[in-house]
């Protein structure tokens, strides 16, 4: 049976052509292929970032949350609406705790068998898809949440 998808591993060194590393399987790849159309691509491929990485980037998340929400007056009851409904006390303002533990709520991650984990228990693919999920759910409220600054340590 033809196969219709490959992937392929490369090094690309200063000055050299990429050196694929199974360059027989795209060989035989093609030599199966059907006729038609196919897309290639190529991209860079980037470690995993470490826990801690994935550590600050929340933390600096959380804090991005707060002060946009302060600086809008968005508080926990105007946060609850937009993802419940309106029976929500009003005029408590966010906090890390508050959104910690909410991030956790809304953006559930579970495990292998299940189980819900926190961010300490992440790999970075499921703390990377947390994060999507939570800047996707604060954009309505006009909460823009950057992707990561690679300089944070700098700053």
């Amino acid at each position: 049976m033809a196969k219709n998808k490959i992937t392929l591993f490369a090094q690309k060194l200063e000055g050299m052509s990429f050196d694929f590393e199974n360059p027989d399987d795209f060989e035989d790849f093609e030599q199966q292929a059907l006729p038609g159309r196919y897309v290639f691509e190529i991209k860079r491929d980037r470690p995993p970032k470490s826990q801690k990485q994935c550590a600050v980037i929340f933390a600096l998340m959380i804090k991005d949350t707060i002060i946009q929400a302060n600086d809008k007056a968005i508080g926990v009851d105007d946060l609850l609406v937009h993802l419940i409904d309106g029976r929500i006390p009003k005029g408590q303002m966010l906090t890390t705790d508050f959104l910690h533990e909410l991030m956790y709520v809304i953006c559930p991650t579970t495990d292998k068998d299940g189980r819900r984990i926190t961010l300490s228990k992440m790999n970075t693919v499921q703390a990377s898809a947390l994060f999507e999920r939570y800047r996707n759910i604060m954009a309505p409220l006009g909460i823009v949440i950057d992707d990561p600054d690679k300089n944070w340590r700098v700053k």
